[in-house]
């Protein structure tokens, strides 16, 4: 009949150095835990048993730890355990006084660096000990569940622990490790008391400072037995599967948004420009990866190359015609940010593709103050069709994100009148004839000046200047606005400050 008891670590770490080692001389820990290590965790738990219930019989005890000092035992460890990094920390260790001649004598506490290493094991696995010959008496059993319920602890004191008798091995879990007597070259010292000898119990309860243990490499009766540690099961990293678009075929590519605390409409320049920024650094390490993402290290024609994502050519120069990309963030229906569109009038290349799916793969904080507020994208098959109203034709045209007037365009004189060609009617109508559309037939503003939304702006090197100088961020007032044409126009409709970073959109009824 066997004996087994089964071990866990609810904090998932075993703290525990072997025998005569310190913390700096032993960088591996001891592991498997020791059966001299579990003799005297339960020698000592009798103390506090025979005190709470006035129950002492020192006879059962002395029996129940001869016979579980009389044979090895073996052991079920879990395969996918390993040896943590060190901690260390600074702790004191006396207090002494100082006093100058000029100041207040005061206290100050002598410390020293203290290393405590540890094996990392999942909370939910298990470490049996099993002595396969082992019979107990019922009254030794009984007083080895009451001292195992009192075992709290397995070497270092935060080293929690819980141990309890089961009566037979789980599913699953057979025999693994054995002690031998001797060392094959690549096993592991564990200390056990010798079983051909009796158990001497004043050096069992010894203090390492005591006379039956000081100056002793290791306690009388006991010896290093080897263990040879099961083999740690090989680790394969999941296979990454991107998403495959053709190579200039796509002008548009999706990706869905998600987040714990979405930003509100008036951040969402923010999750576009970071996202873009993060795309012309993957592309420009694509590029030229001696850069290591710097725009400012390429050459002319390599930044040439960047030209219809950044919208600057290798000069430096904003490109004509808003042929780079736009950067969308579209709401659903409850008006929350929940899919991001990279769309451009012409097909995005291989190495574009490349670095827009390489730059959503790390989340996205939206706001400076509070940085663990992220949104994240996942991309979106190739095959899923643009948003509805975003490339047809329709008469019909309405705001889905706030239209906000050019900044470098002034309604109102500085007598405070207002410009009559300054309006928001008049000032969309003329950027839809430079974006060779027709005039339409009427623009409607569905909400006054009053409540318009106030977003923030993208803000170019230049506008960062300005915001450092006059300390005020850009923020302007957007509008939601309805345009009517005579004849059917064909989309995308995107005007107005900061229209490449997603405002000013208009989808179709």
């Amino acid at each position: 009949m066997a004996l087994i008891i089964e071990q866990q670590f609810p904090l998932g770490r075993f703290h525990a150095t072997r025998w005569n080692q310190g913390a700096f001389g032993d960088a591996y820990g001891e592991w498997p835990p020791s059966p001299w290590r579990l003799l005297r965790a339960l020698a000592m738990r009798w103390f506090q048993y025979a005190r709470e219930t006035g129950n002492a019989e020192p006879a059962v005890r002395d029996a129940l730890l001869q016979a579980l000092a009389g044979s090895l035992p073996a052991y079920y460890l879990p395969p996918s355990t390993w040896r943590g990094p060190a901690l260390k920390q600074y702790q004191p260790t006396e207090i002494k006084f100082s006093k100058g001649a000029k100041d207040a004598e005061v206290r100050r506490a002598v410390t020293s660096l203290v290393e405590d290493h540890y094996r990392a094991i999942s909370p939910n696995e298990s470490i049996l000990w099993c002595w396969e010959t082992l019979y107990l008496a019922e009254p030794q059993q009984q007083l080895l569940d009451r001292l195992l319920q009192r075992t709290l602890y397995f070497g270092r004191a935060e080293s929690f622990s819980r141990l309890r008798h089961i009566t037979a091995l789980p599913l699953g879990a057979e025999i693994n490790c054995r002690l031998e007597k001797y060392d094959r070259g690549t096993m592991t010292p564990v200390l056990a008391h010798v079983p051909e000898r009796p158990l001497d119990l004043t050096v069992l309860l010894a203090s390492t400072d005591d006379k039956e243990l000081k100056g002793q490499s290791i306690p009388p009766g006991t010896a290093w037995y080897y263990a040879t540690l099961p083999r740690r099961p090989a680790l394969t990293l999941p296979t990454s599967h991107r998403m495959k678009y053709p190579d200039n075929q796509f002008s548009c590519i999706q990706f869905a948004v998600g987040g714990r605390v979405l930003p509100p409409l008036r951040r969402w320049v923010k999750v576009t420009d970071r996202f873009r920024g993060r795309v012309i650094r993957r592309l420009a390490e694509i590029i030229a990866p001696k850069s290591r993402g710097h725009y400012d290290l390429l050459t002319p024609e390599q930044k040439d190359s960047l030209a219809l994502i950044c919208g600057k050519d290798g000069q430096g120069q904003p490109l004509r015609g808003h042929r780079h990309a736009f950067f969308i963030l579209l709401p659903d229906k409850n008006g929350l940010p929940t899919r991001l569109v990279v769309w451009r009038s012409s097909p995005f290349t291989g190495d574009e593709v490349k670095a827009l799916l390489a730059a959503s793969e790390f989340p996205i904080a939206w706001d400076n103050g509070v940085p663990e507020w992220k949104v994240r994208l996942v991309p979106l098959s190739y095959e899923m069709p643009a948003p509805r109203g975003f490339l047809g034709e329709s008469r019909l045209w309405e705001s889905v994100t706030p239209f906000v007037p050019p900044s470098e365009r002034h309604r109102f004189r500085k007598n405070g009148r207002a410009r009559p060609n300054e309006s928001v009617e008049r000032l969309l109508t003329k950027l839809l004839l430079d974006e060779n559309k027709p005039a339409p037939e009427s623009v409607t503003v569905v909400e006054d000046i009053e409540s318009a939304e106030w977003i923030n702006l993208h803000e170019t090197r230049n506008r960062r200047i300005l915001k450092s100088d006059s300390r005020t961020p850009w923020v302007r007032p957007g509008f939601r606005v309805r345009i009517e044409f005579s004849s059917p126009v064909a989309g995308p409709i995107i005007l107005g400050d900061s229209c490449h970073f997603g405002l000013g959109l208009f989808l179709s009824e």
